[in-house]
């Protein structure tokens, strides 16, 4: 029998989240976000603003009675569109809000326990009352916290697997129901909600949701990916020539054999040094095209100004919108991946980088490694000059 959702107190113990949630069942945590950090985030009118401009990605909702007559446009917007959408039954959605407004990326400080490496963007619903994008399904995990004002929840307790969808909309609208609980949610409250769970939000009075999405790729985006990583290097990229083939493999057919070999020569590369630093590459990719292209920055700090920075006690940190990938290849060398670039990682500044990813500053007297290997010492230098690292205030 299917389960009721579960309600906690706080938020799962990573051992917990994996054993009992992750992929598994949703779970909503009361209060879960302090009042002063949901302040912090973004307001709506800044939003709004947003959502004028071109880089950001984003769309309005039009609810009506009728699922058939619900409306979906995408931005940029002008003003003129929220003088006119009216009081009720719409709502504005922006993506990679993260990366445009920093103090919403600190939201991500409360997530450390699920996968970052996975983490694909913080998206943010304003919804006038009324407001809803109707029930649906995601192919992504989220955390759904909810900011001002009241929304109404309605959770499936079990994965949909054959979806039917309305047709003529502009978005991805369940055209039958489902069972499930329904609940409210108040400000600092988080519902997490495992991929293709139904789900659908209506909002009471005007109300504010921040989408903390964790997308992985499909099995053809990593294959593609890979090869490409791979036809930069010839004695990885080897062309396939047949070897030990016999008379059973004459004319137009393909022997077990020969079927084998393939299916071997293919997966060989997986097993090669190059393939972790490839992953956190491609797991460093972003989603949206203005960022993840490894950038140095406008006024670039000279390497002199940089290490009398650090030995005047200043702090690095890593902001929460910088993704950084960590993982070991089979030979126990580690690889960084930022940007779609992976540096190969000495095992004595594993301790820095370890720092990093929990946002915690790093100084060089907590540190003294920092200035013992020069090629880790270029690697932050490097980092901080593309924008990876910066000095806290």
């Amino acid at each position: 029998m299917p389960r009721r959702l579960d309600t906690l107190d706080a938020m799962p113990s990573a051992a917990d989240f994996y054993e009992l949630y992750w992929n598994r069942r949703p779970f909503l945590v009361r209060g879960a976000i302090p009042a002063e950090d949901i302040d912090a985030l973004i307001s709506a009118d800044e939003l709004a603003g947003l959502s004028m401009e071109d880089a950001p990605q984003s769309r309005m909702v039009k609810s009506a009675g009728d699922h058939k007559n619900w409306s979906c446009r995408f931005g940029p917007f002008m003003q003129d569109d929220f003088a006119t959408v009216g009081e009720t039954d719409w709502s504005l959605l922006v993506q990679n809000v993260e990366q445009f407004h920093p103090d919403t990326a600190e939201l991500l400080r409360h997530f450390t326990f699920a996968p970052r490496w996975l983490m694909d963007d913080i998206m943010i619903s304003y919804s006038a009352t009324g407001g809803s994008i109707g029930p649906h399904i995601d192919s992504y995990h989220v955390f759904l916290v909810q900011g001002q004002g009241r929304r109404r929840w309605r959770v499936g307790r079990e994965p949909i697997r054959d979806e039917i969808y309305v047709e003529g909309v502009d978005f991805k609208l369940l055209k039958h129901g489902f069972e499930g609980d329904t609940f409210e949610v108040n400000c600092g409250d988080v519902l997490y909600l495992p991929p293709r769970f139904g789900h659908e939000g209506t909002t009471l009075g005007n109300a504010m949701t921040f989408s903390v999405g964790f997308l992985g790729p499909k099995t053809s985006d990593l294959l593609i990916g890979y090869g490409q990583y791979l036809s930069q290097f010839e004695d990885l990229d080897q062309r396939y020539v047949g070897e030990g083939l016999t008379n059973d493999s004459a004319g137009f057919t393909i022997d077990l054999n020969a079927l084998a070999s393939v299916r071997e020569r293919m997966t060989r590369p997986f097993d090669a040094k190059a393939f972790a630093a490839w992953l956190v590459e491609f797991f460093t990719e972003s989603s949206h095209d203005d960022f993840g292209n490894y950038v140095e920055r406008e006024d670039p700090m000279a390497v002199g100004v940089f290490t009398d920075a650090l030995k005047d006690g200043a702090y690095l940190i890593k902001p929460p919108f910088v993704k950084f990938v960590l993982t070991a290849n089979s030979a126990g060398e580690f690889h960084l991946g930022f940007d779609r670039h992976s540096f190969a990682l000495a095992n004595d500044l594993l301790p820095v980088i370890q720092a990093f990813m929990k946002e915690r500053p790093v100084c060089a007297s907590q540190h003294p490694e920092l200035f013992q290997n020069p090629g880790a010492f270029a690697l932050l230098y490097e980092l901080f000059n593309h924008e990876a690292l910066e000095f806290t205030p």
